[in-house]
């Protein structure tokens, strides 16, 4: 009987972790193409080093992923390759070009990120802070997003140079 409860518990988490990567890509169609594609290098960016971040925070056990849908990996795909790939793209499309609008929007969901949710994926049992204050997550994140801002204006700014070149 215990089995099958913790059973139950595991296939509950495991669901979660998989609406946490699919169901933000639910709304990839209410942005349009050109959307995207504008701010996917951006956002694959920021993935990189999140990734690389996790890989790190694993080893120096600043935070634990309990549940990872590949097992044995210290990155959390559901929610660097969902929630978080996707809400960037979001907020960039609702926000780029008024840096004061998407920093605090971007201030706004690090909050939430850093401390309802991640209360929240503690208590299911899907992640938890160790070493790493969630203030510092917080931290972290409002820089990250300082940063792939700027790479956006880089990258569009290169776009825009090699297009009066070209013509």
């Amino acid at each position: 009987m215990k089995g099958r409860v913790i059973g139950a518990v595991l296939d509950k988490r495991k669901l979660l972790s998989l609406c946490i990567l699919i169901v933000p890509w639910l709304t990839v169609p209410l942005i349009e193409k050109k959307s995207f594609l504008r701010f996917l290098p951006a956002t694959t960016f920021v993935n990189l080093i999140l990734s690389l971040f996790s890989v790190v925070a694993d080893r120096k056990k600043l935070w634990k992923v309990k549940n990872p849908i590949f097992k044995y990996t210290a990155v959390d795909f559901s929610y660097i390759l969902g929630l978080f790939f996707i809400t960037s793209i979001w907020v960039f499309k609702l926000t780029y070009g008024n840096f004061i609008k998407y920093l605090s929007l971007n201030i706004v969901i690090d909050y939430l990120i850093s401390f309802p949710i991640a209360k929240f994926f503690t208590k299911v049992g899907i992640f938890e802070f160790k070493k790493l204050r969630p203030i510092h997550f917080f931290n972290i994140s409002v820089f990250l997003a300082i940063i792939i801002y700027w790479y956006q204006y880089l990258v569009e700014r290169v776009i825009i140079k090699q297009m009066k070149n070209s013509t």
